[in-house]
């Protein structure tokens, strides 16, 4: 394959339109084109000419080859590098410093470190532009700023954010002990900064809901989401930046926000009650499939805290008159609260006004099994037979979720699955938590480490790595029954050798092989070619000393030998060609 680097500043634009004319010319059967997808396409590598004509041509094919000839894996590294090529370093800066929300699957704790590298290396960055001094918390730099240029207070910088969404989102560790994004806000607002600033959120994975959402300077504060606070946290500051956006006007009716403060639901609403959020307040952004088509922001939120079993958030938000009648899902507080085993929760919501409804008998035996009451299941079985057989078959999952170790038991005990798997599966929802016990219940009563969720093809050890749970992550790196593939992951050589003893053929065993999802072409990696690909030189060297093919190569066709000289990786080389690997 011919790799034609892309120029230093390229258009993402270009890039699209040289996939789509790659089309057309595959649809002309133009004898370049066909060659070029040849040549760069894994999947079409060993097709003959008439083959390649008659295979339908495909967008997605061609973006692979636009990438793959310009040097990148995939057309999604492709767009990330080109993006981040068009950046100047004051802006990489102030994309690195901040919390985003495009996609759950970054490693947002990485992204801050990095900024904060950039900073420490390049203090100029903290006074190159106002949304680089905003980030940096460089008061000073921005009072001169907005002094000889007051318009720069509104002004859409990075990814369309104003000054103050940069200052509420930012999360890099201050290069000076003086700067400080309190004060930024001050000084911001002082100049006319709208405290109801906002930046309009998608998903950038196309597996998840595209509808994208109202996130206000506020919700920036609050932090979290789906990757937890660990990698989206709370801003240092919050509860005092919130205090003055509010009271230079922001609107405590802001639901993005609410949803937000999972750190300190109590305290977020709280101070949204206090600056003017009512019961009456309206849900006012777009609705997707998962929210509410109408309703309250506090009927909602009383529907999500009595899910969740918050029996402290349910009383204060009934003592703020939050509407007991309205649904969210389809269900009120109340059928939310006895879905989950809240039987306390249902009881205050009953004497709050709730109207209890008839449950049906697999109904009753959901509430009954997630709030650990064992009789009442059994009883409940005896009177109805076949009961078993029409309940939910992820029932160890709804206990993981109510945390409830003695619904989890009972949930065990009644024979369902440990690993029934959907999004992800109970070991997988325990560990993303960090709630050891449940782990190790579930691990004793048949959970499987080597079980992959379909949305990332990571395990429960690599969740627990993500949420930053690392003493649960080593201690099932320790159990007996992990992959192979986490074993390197995670830096255990330790141990192969108990592995391979248990399952030899592990060895060889590609990664595709370990996916409960339809696997890639690029999934059919053995252990030693992804070592290879990565440079992991002790790594290599334990599995070629367990015996690992060197002669099995990349799925694309190429030698790992020749992938190791490619990739400068001299001491891989060396093991290889000792091991018999050629090109």
């Amino acid at each position: 394959m011919t790799t034609v680097p892309a120029p230093g500043h390229p258009s993402i634009e270009n890039l699209r339109k040289q996939a789509k004319t790659l089309k057309k010319a595959w649809q002309d059967r133009e004898p370049t084109a066909l060659l070029r997808i040849r040549a760069a396409h894994p999947r079409f590598a060993s097709a003959s000419e008439a083959e390649l004509a008659a295979a339908p041509p495909k967008l997605t094919d061609c973006q692979l080859v636009i990438a793959r000839e310009s040097g990148h894996p995939s057309w999604r590294h492709l767009l990330v590098w080109a993006q981040t090529a068009n950046q100047d370093l004051a802006h990489e800066f102030v994309s690195l410093a901040c919390l985003c929300y495009d996609d759950p699957h970054y490693d947002h704790r990485s992204l801050h470190a990095r900024a904060h590298t950039l900073l420490r290396k390049n203090p100029w960055l903290a006074e190159a532009d106002i949304w680089a001094a905003t980030s940096a918390g460089n008061a000073e730099a921005v009072r001169s700023m907005l002094a000889s240029s007051p318009e720069l207070v509104n002004q859409p910088g990075p990814h369309g954010w104003v000054p103050l969404i940069c200052c509420c989102y930012s999360r890099v560790k201050p290069l000076r002990r003086a700067h400080s994004t309190l004060e930024v806000a001050r000084v911001l607002l002082d100049h006319g900064a709208d405290p109801n600033a906002f930046t309009m959120k998608g998903n950038a994975d196309e597996r998840l809901d595209q509808t994208a959402r109202r996130f206000t300077a506020l919700t920036g504060l609050f932090g979290g989401g789906s990757t937890g606070l660990e990698n989206q946290p709370p801003h240092p500051r919050w509860r005092d930046l919130a205090e003055l956006l509010l009271q230079r006007g922001a609107d405590p009716a802001d639901e993005e926000a609410l949803d937000h403060g999972h750190f300190d639901k109590r305290g977020c609403l709280e101070l949204l009650l206090r600056h003017g959020l009512t019961a009456e307040a309206p849900i006012q952004r777009s609705t997707t499939a998962h929210r509410l088509a109408a309703g309250t922001i506090l009927g909602r939120a009383l529907c999500l805290a009595a899910r969740l079993g918050q029996s402290d958030t349910v009383g204060l938000l009934l003592a703020h008159s939050a509407r007991v009648d309205e649904e969210f899902e389809g269900r009120t507080a109340w059928a939310h609260a006895m879905q989950r085993g809240h039987m306390d929760i249902a009881r205050t919501l009953e004497a709050a006004g709730a109207v209890p409804a008839a449950l049906e008998p697999v109904e009753q035996f959901v509430a009954l099994c997630m709030a650990g009451e064992a009789e009442g299941v059994r009883a409940l079985i005896a009177a109805h037979p076949g009961l078993l057989d029409q309940a939910p078959k992820n029932m160890v999952m709804r206990a993981v979720n109510s945390k409830r170790k003695e619904a989890v038991i009972l949930a065990l005990d009644l024979g369902f699955d440990p690993n029934w798997l959907e999004d992800n599966a109970p070991l997988h929802s325990a560990a993303w938590s960090g709630n050891e016990e449940l782990v190790r219940t579930l691990l004793a009563r048949g959970a499987s480490l080597t079980l992959r969720e379909p949305w990332y093809d990571g395990t429960a050890i690599g969740g627990a790595e993500f949420f930053a749970h690392t003493r649960l992550r080593d201690r099932l790196l320790d159990e007996p029954g992990i992959c192979l593939f986490d074993a390197l992951e995670f830096g255990r050589l330790d141990r192969v050798a108990d592995i391979l003893a248990r399952d030899p053929k592990a060895l060889d065993h590609p990664f595709a092989q370990c996916l409960s999802r339809p696997p890639k072409p690029e999934d059919w990696v053995t252990p030693l070619g992804r070592m290879v690909e990565r440079g992991n030189t002790e790594a290599v060297r334990v599995l070629l000393l367990h015996g690992a093919n060197p002669a099995v190569g990349l799925p694309d066709g190429r030698p790992l030998l020749q992938v190791a000289r490619a990739q400068r990786f001299p001491a891989i080389v060396e093991l290889l060609e000792q091991a018999g690997g050629s090109e």
